[in-house]
C-alpha cells in the first residue's frame, strides 16, 4: 500500500507570539505526541513555520497584524493567516487508523488535547489529505 500523508494547518492560539506558539509545539506538544502515541506516531512528523517578523517588537500586540508573514511574491501577507502546517507520512492508511485511535482514545485523547488548547486555535485547525511529495533537485 502507498504511504498516507495528511498536512493539518494550525493557527495559534490568541496571546501568543509565534515563537512561543513554535517553543511550545517544539518543546512540550511533540514530545507529549511522541510519548503517548508510541509506535503508533507517524513515520515523520515534519512542521512548517511561517515566517512572521514583528513590526513593532515593544508592541504588546501579539496578534498578526504585528507579526506579519513574510511574503517573497505578492502583497498580501494577511492570505497567510495560518503559523504552521506540518505533514505526517503514515507508512499506509492502517497506520494511520492506529494512530487516530490514540488520538480519540477516552483515556489518551484528553491528555493530548489537554496540552493542544494551550496553544493551538482548535476552532480554525485543519487536516487535508495531500498527494505522495515529489521532489526536484538540481542536476550536475
Amino acid at each position: 500500500m502507498a504511504p498516507l500523508t495528511l498536512s493539518p494547518f494550525h493557527w495559534r492560539k490568541k496571546g501568543l507570539t509565534p515563537e512561543e506558539f513554535k517553543n511550545h509545539y517544539e518543546t512540550v506538544h511533540i514530545p507529549i505526541l511522541q510519548e503517548i502515541a508510541g509506535d503508533k506516531f507517524p513515520k515523520t512528523h515534519r512542521r512548517h513555520y511561517v515566517v512572521r517578523t514583528s513590526e513593532e517588537p515593544t508592541s504588546d500586540d501579539k496578534s498578526n497584524t504585528n507579526y506579519k508573514a513574510s511574503v517573497y511574491a505578492g502583497t498580501k501577507a494577511e492570505d497567510f493567516d495560518y503559523d504552521v502546517y506540518s505533514e505526517l507520512v503514515f507508512e499506509d492508511e492502517a497506520k494511520f487508523k492506529a494512530f487516530e485511535a490514540v488520538m480519540f482514545d477516552p483515556v489518551l485523547g484528553p491528555k493530548i488535547n489537554e496540552d493542544s488548547v494551550k496553544f493551538i486555535d482548535h476552532v480554525k485547525m485543519v487536516w487535508i489529505n495531500i498527494s505522495e511529495s515529489t521532489t526536484a533537485q538540481t542536476s550536475k
